[in-house]
């Protein structure tokens, strides 16, 4: 059976329970063309290119795939979703750096930095939240996992195209916030990177906690700041100067970030740049592009940045009856079990 087929679908608005209906799948068992419908009414999402559109904004877009079913899309709740226009950079980012993510990066960013091993995602049921490029999805995926990636930027299409000749595994577009899962389905979720970019922290902490199962584990991460001096100088420097380039046009702030990014390159400057974090390089990607994309990330002009205390990041998690397993203030990584 496809992982598809095993996902217990709900209303993110609603709450009520929703039925596949599928017209098309690519030879591996992942739908090409459907819906799902909300209960008994006549609304849906749709399935689109082998994504599941699951916000009432993106089911409008794409009503005309509900019409061979005659659904429509479901009426909006003001405030109930982040809207796409928020993330839209994110989808430019990585449909022009679609595979950026070394093997050695990877194995560091899923797995050692979160103290786990490559082989506990075997056999496991895992929604990577927040998935970009997909190249996590593919590394988990490439070790056993079943995944399930939602994104609400279009950089899902970019994850479409990798996976969807897997049939463990699913897409969906649409909010880490609101999610169209029934609770306590997934044995990981994995949320590195993504948190601070949503609409609210403690929310979205609270709704991916609502999906995994009991004694389900979750890995996290935010951006935090240090409490010393330097840490907060550090901060409000890089937060003023994102505020003023991601109000420039996007191809004027790649054409910026992409000089910033080749000065981190040029010697002794380069070397201030680095520890300013006014470029951002990563011995595990050390090559100029993968450099340009990540300091391009941190000035983009989607709409929510946050850092927090990692104090503040991990309260969400206590509040949530959450039980801390790793908690790594510096990095602001957070390994948690969901209590039974």
């Amino acid at each position: 059976m496809t992982l598809f087929d095993r996902v217990s679908w709900r209303d993110p608005m609603s709450g009520a329970p929703m039925t596949p209906i599928i017209t098309a799948r690519t030879p591996a068992g992942v739908p090409i063309h459907g819906a799902l419908r909300i209960g008994d009414t006549g609304y849906g999402y749709p399935i689109v290119d082998s994504v599941v559109r699951a916000t009432p904004e993106l089911a409008r877009r794409y009503a005309s795939w509900l019409e061979p079913f005659g659904l429509q899309p479901p009426p909006e709740r003001e405030g109930a979703f982040q809207t796409e226009d928020t993330v839209e950079s994110f989808g430019f980012q990585w449909s022009w750096n679609a595979a950026m993510r070394s093997e050695a990066d990877l194995q560091w960013r899923v797995a050692e930095r979160f103290q786990v091993q490559a082989d506990d995602f075997s056999g496991k049921l895992v929604l990577d939240a927040g998935a970009g490029a997909g190249d996590q999805t593919r590394w988990m995926a490439g070790r056993g996992a079943s995944v399930v990636s939602v994104d609400l930027s279009a950089a899902i299409e970019v994850v479409a195209r990798k996976m969807r000749m897997n049939g463990q595994w699913v897409g969906v577009q649409g909010d880490i916030t609101a999610l169209p899962f029934d609770g306590g389905q997934f044995d990981l979720v994995y949320c590195e990177g993504v948190i601070q970019h949503t609409r609210d922290s403690a929310l979205t902490v609270r709704e991916l906690l609502r999906v995994l199962r009991g004694e389900g584990r979750i890995l996290a991460s935010h951006y935090t700041a240090a409490r010393s001096f330097l840490g907060r100088m550090r901060i409000g420097s890089l937060v003023a100067l994102r505020n003023r380039l991601s109000r420039m046009d996007r191809y004027k702030l790649l054409f910026v970030t992409g000089i910033l990014s080749g000065l981190a390159y040029v010697p002794v400057l380069g070397f201030f740049l680095r520890r300013s974090g006014a470029a951002i390089h990563h011995g595990l990607m050390p090559d100029f592009k993968s450099t340009w994309t990540n300091t391009f990330d941190l000035y983009g002009n989607h709409a929510f940045q946050r850092v927090l205390p990692a104090e503040t990041f991990w309260s969400y998690f206590d509040a949530s009856g959450a039980e801390r397993i790793v908690s790594d203030a510096a990095a602001g990584v957070v390994v948690a079990r969901k209590k039974d």
